[in-house]
Formats: C-alpha cells, structure tokens, sequence
C-alpha cells in the first residue's frame, strides 16, 4: 500500500457524476446529454476548468474578495449564463492558438539556433565545450583549491581559473542532449569524426531551454551582437543582452505549456517580460507596451516580442498579424474580452501590426558582416595600432605620461583612417568594429587603404552599412583574373594579400583589373 503524502480528499467522479455537478452549480450544459458527454470525454474535466474557472462567481461584498496570499477568491457557483458550449469553444480556440503559435516558435527557434551556433563557431568548432573560449570562467581564492584543481587538471603550469558553476551545469544538461541525440546527420558525425558535436550540430540537437541558457554563458560582446542584430537596444543604443536573455527564457516557457497543451487564454505567465532600455525611454516605440505591468506577463506581451523577433528573421512574414486578426475575430464570435489576453485597449494602432511594417535592416546586415570576418572595436583597433607616432612636441617625463601620449596617437590615427576613409567600419548597437585583416605591423596596410579609400569614394552617399558590405564582398570575393592559388583554385583580393608582398599585390589587382568588379550600392 502506497503512503499519500497529501490532504487531497476529493472523491472521483464518472462523467455523469461530473455533468451532474455542473448542473447544480448553474452551468448550462445544453439538452443533449450525449453532446455535454462528448465535451468532457473529449477534453476532460479538470483541463476544462481553467477555462471556467474565470466564469465562476464572486463573493458579494462585504465579504472578503481575496485570501490571505493575495488570490482572488471564487465561489463554485457559476455566473448566470455560463454554458458548456461557451467554454468548449474556448478551448477549441486556445487549441488552434496553440497549433499557430507552434508554427511560428519554430521559425524563431531555427532562425536562433543557427544564429547562436554561427557566431560561436567563428571561434572555435568546440567553443560550447572550452569555458575559456565562451569566457565562462572564475578565479579562485583558496590556494589549497588551486592546487587540488590543478592536480586534478595534471596542469604544469597552475592556473587559478576554473569553469563557472553555471557552465559546469549546463555543460552535464548538454550532454545528456548530446548523448540522447539520434538522427542520420548525428549518426554519422559520430562515426566519422567521435562521439561529439561541433557547435552548428550541437545547437540541432540541444532543447529549446538548453539553447537559451547556452546563450547566458557566451561573451558579453557576442551576447550584444545578437542582441543588436534583433534590434533589441539598451537606453544607450548598445545590444540589450539582458533583456533578449529574458525573451528566449519568455518563449522557452511559453513553447512548453504550447508543447504540453497548456492553456494560453487568460493566463498569467510566470516569467516577465522585459522590455528593452531603448523602449524604456521611448512611447513611441512599438515595444513600449511591454513596460506595462498588465501586458509583460499576459500573452499578448509575447505576440508582441514575437512579432518583432520574426520582424528581423523573415521580413516578409505576416503570420503573427494574421494570428492576431484571429484572436480580434473570435473574441467576437465567442465572446470575450481581449484584455483577458493582455491586449490594450488601443493595440490596434500600434504599428507593428500593419502588414507593411520594417525594421531597419542596417543592423541585420552589420551583423551579417561580422560573422563573416574577424574584427575588433574601436578600443581594441587602437590597440593594435602600436606604429602610431607620437607628438614630438610633447616633453613625455614619466612613463604614464608617456602610456597616456601613445594612446591619443592610437585615438588619433584611427581618426585619420576615418576622416580619410581608408578604413572598413562596421557600426552595430552603438559600437563601432573595424576587420582585423586590415592592419599589419601596428598600422593600416598601405596597398589596401589606397583601395578602400578609392572604392569608398565611388560609392558616394549611399548607406554606409552597404558601402562597407559592398567593400567586404569585393574583398573576400574570388576574382579569376587575379594570381591563383597553389592549389589552382581562384583567389580573392583578401587571399592575394595574404600571400604576397604589397608590391606584388598592387600590381596584380592593377594588371586584372580587379576594382572594375567592385558594385557599388544604392545611394541612399
């Protein structure tokens, strides 16, 4: 015999039983007992519940109208015109929000995986498996710590580093996934490379919530690139990693009452919405809504980051529109109120409803560009730019007058680069990056800052995310008239300039006549 450990003493009702309590507590079920049958057989007594529960009556005042933990208290009797009928078709109607929305989880939930795993795996095939590489890592203080790990770790050179604990977490939750993971395309990386995944396989086979607390552990740079790419923007403009954090653990909660059929109308969710610092600040922004407390935890606050989030995966997509059309008519034709969902009173006239609606898509392909090359931000490109010269006016006396005379000579060179336009800038979220190929030896590579600069010109005023797409794509891309490789392959100007001397490239970009490829964007 079984110990209960529970003062649950309902007693089990057949479905007569069921219908007959429904009944007496003033429910209209309808003259056909086979079709009332039918409804609860189908669907079940208890999971129709939460689709009443908001029909049930209130005490009449004085009496108290919430408990002691602050719940709003209902009676069992019904409000006088409840019906069977009424209640099955809300259910039939969450049943087909649920299916739409499933839909559309999985565009986002794609889109995402690819996107996280992309721009991880730019460093390394293995980056989700070297806490070092995602800079997921803490000093110890013990030193009786240190050298226990470090004995462990058969390290010869000690190190006071270890993993964090919540990499530690993640990486056991990951592989159980991997572990667990079938497929032919698994299959066969195990068969021909071992048992584990590299990063763009193993974003396939994580979970949804696997894959958002993946996105916790990365960089803070790589956090605010995706972010910034979303257009989801702190009060200052940069990548709000914060807040698309709590919007993938929102959907993560969200797909799975969707994937356990959970109710979605009328519900409170338990993870807040956070609305981005930018939107904080601005009562125009379609997102504003989400700082109100009455839409951040109701599902219209997720339409909403939905909505915006497909806005930036497939711009010509308006399944969430036309979701949202759906719910409009059937709370007309069943009858309820779109404030249960968390919809204000005036959503129609936002506009991220229009079909026609766009996001600026400038931080879209700035993003683009930074997955396909290496670069740095402006403090790191100064940094590097070690041939700057300094002022030799200024009498430098101490070695921190000196450090401080270097570093407006870097912050004045990279100026000049700019000011010149000799350089490929990369703007995203408020934060300036620069490829790395373009320097050498502390500076600029003379031979490629004559080129960008005569190219840029040509572009005249057109955006310049596009004039420094249009640069990339003419660097990177394969010219036949150019030298070609060892392996008689074609090579582009990038990988010419790799391999030979400035001289030499010089004049075999002049000699194939290779800026005459060069397309220059639309103008603005």
């Amino acid at each position: 015999m079984s110990t209960r450990d529970s003062t649950y003493a309902k007693p089990f009702l057949t479905v007569p039983e069921q219908l007959r309590r429904l009944r007496e507590r003033g429910m209209d079920c309808g003259t056909s007992e086979a079709c009332a049958y039918a409804v609860l057989e189908l669907h079940g007594y208890y999971r129709l519940s939460g689709y009443w529960h908001l029909y049930r009556d209130r005490p009449a005042p004085p009496a108290a109208q919430f408990d002691v933990d602050g719940r709003e208290i209902r009676l069992d009797s019904f409000v006088p015109g409840t019906s069977l009928v009424h209640v099955d078709a809300l259910y039939e109607f969450d049943h087909e929000l649920r299916v739409r929305l499933g839909d559309m989880f999985s565009v986002i939930e794609t889109a995402l995986r690819f996107r996280i795993g992309h721009r991880v795996g730019s460093v390394d095939a293995f980056a989700h498996r070297d806490p070092e590489a995602l800079g997921a890592m803490r000093e110890l203080e013990s030193p009786r710590i240190v050298r226990a790990w470090n004995a462990v770790l058969g390290r010869t050179t000690p190190t006071r580093h270890v993993p964090t604990s919540a990499y530690d977490d993640w990486l056991e939750e990951y592989d159980r996934h991997e572990k667990r993971a079938r497929g032919d395309f698994v299959a066969h990386f195990r068969e021909k490379y071992g048992p584990h995944l590299p990063i763009w396989v193993a974003t396939e086979v994580m979970s949804f919530g696997v894959l958002s607390n993946f996105y916790n552990l990365l960089c803070q740079a790589d956090q605010e690139i995706l972010a910034a790419r979303f257009q989801v923007s702190t009060a200052d403009g940069h990548g709000d990693r914060g807040a698309l954090a709590n919007w993938l653990n929102s959907l993560r909660h969200v797909r799975n009452i969707c994937a356990h059929y959970g109710r979605l109308w009328n519900r409170t969710f338990d993870v807040l919405i956070q609305a981005p610092g930018q939107t904080q600040k601005d009562a125009t922004s379609p997102l504003y809504p989400l700082v109100d407390e009455g839409v951040k935890n109701k599902l219209y606050g997720v339409l909403l980051i939905m909505r915006h989030l497909l806005l930036g995966i497939a711009p010509g997509r308006a399944d969430m529109v036309d979701l949202v059309d759906l719910v409009d008519a059937r709370s007309a034709t069943i009858g309820f109120d779109m404030g249960q969902l968390g919809f204000p009173v005036d959503w129609r006239t936002n506009p991220i409803w229009d079909r026609s609606f766009v996001l600026n898509n400038s931080p879209m392909l700035a993003a683009n560009l930074l997955d396909r090359t290496d670069s740095h931000t402006a403090v790191e490109t100064r940094a590097v730019l070690t041939g700057a010269e300094m002022n030799e006016a200024v009498q430098v006396q101490t070695p921190e007058q000196a450090e401080r005379e270097k570093s407006r000579a870097r912050h004045k060179l990279l100026k000049t680069y700019l000011r010149y336009r000799v350089v490929i800038e990369i703007e995203l979220g408020a934060r300036k990056h620069y490829p790395a190929f373009q320097f050498r030896d502390g500076k600029i590579i003379d031979a490629l800052a004559e080129i960008n600069r005569t190219l840029t010109l040509a572009c005249g005023e057109s955006h310049p995310a596009w004039i420094a797409a249009a640069l990339l794509d003419w660097w990177q891309t394969p010219h036949p008239a150019l030298p070609r490789a060892a392996d008689g392959s074609e090579q582009s100007p990038l990988d010419l300039l790799y391999v030979v001397s400035e001289q030499e490239f010089e004049a075999s970009v002049r000699e194939a006549d290779a800026m005459s490829s060069f397309v220059v964007p639309e103008p603005l």
